[in-house]
């Protein structure tokens, strides 16, 4: 069983972290290794991650469901998925407390995780799933700012009075946040491993080492499909 908890801070108030929260779209864009976020019903949606932890990569597809939901303090989370490399079930709660004009999150996660993946250590398990976890809330961070600026004024172009016909407003759709590669997503992992499980003084060494080999090999990789 792997417990993690923690807190986060959103610049935005409370009502727009929780829209991001709820937002099937938003969650996609921001989480780490989702390609897909389908929702099922009010407080159920189908999920397909494709996640890394070490050597080993899998595909997997399975659901997310919130219980006890209280708008907008918080929820009880369910998940539940499987793949070829194995599954992952955990549970936990997020709560939304008002900073001023900011947010916190505070969370509590359990989670249990078998098959093939399961056999990269207990450790290298926790350090990635912090990794992703960190990065999924600065990505939903992005996204709250993001909404609380709005969006770029449109420009628009002097016209004769006469002329003017007033349209109604039309509900601008929320601003679109470009989500991070699987590269990038998969170099920020191997930066928080490093910090996590290398000692302090050899952490430059093997993080350059690392850094380097990941680099060399998408390089090859580009190479290699634009021939």
């Amino acid at each position: 069983m792997i417990r993690l908890e923690g807190s986060y801070t959103f610049d935005g108030p409370r009502d727009v972290v929780w829209e991001v929260l709820m937002d099937p779209d938003a969650l996609a864009k921001a989480l780490p290794g989702v390609q897909s976020m389908e929702k099922v019903d009010e407080n159920t949606y189908k999920a397909t991650m494709n996640v890394r932890v070490g050597p080993v990569q899998g595909r997997f597809q399975g659901t997310v469901k919130m219980s006890d939901v209280r708008p907008p303090e918080g929820y009880h989370l369910l998940v539940e998925g499987s793949g070829p490399q194995g599954f992952v079930k955990g549970e936990g709660d997020l709560h939304l407390e008002d900073q001023g004009e900011k947010t916190l999150l505070t969370y509590t996660l359990e989670s249990q995780v078998g098959g093939r993946i399961a056999g990269v250590g207990q450790r290298l398990i926790e350090s990635t799933a912090k990794s992703l976890i960190r990065q999924g809330l600065n990505a939903l961070n992005r996204q709250v700012q993001a909404r609380v600026q709005g969006p770029p004024p449109e420009a628009t172009t002097s016209a004769p009075e006469a002329s003017r016909v007033e349209t109604p407003s039309q509900p601008s759709s929320p601003p679109d946040v470009e989500p991070p590669s699987m590269t990038q997503v998969t170099v920020e992992i191997v930066k928080d491993v490093v910090a996590d499980m290398i000692p302090e003084e050899q952490r430059p060494t093997v993080l350059a080492a690392v850094v380097g080999f990941f680099a060399f090999l998408i390089g090859w990789l580009v190479g290699r499909s634009s021939k």
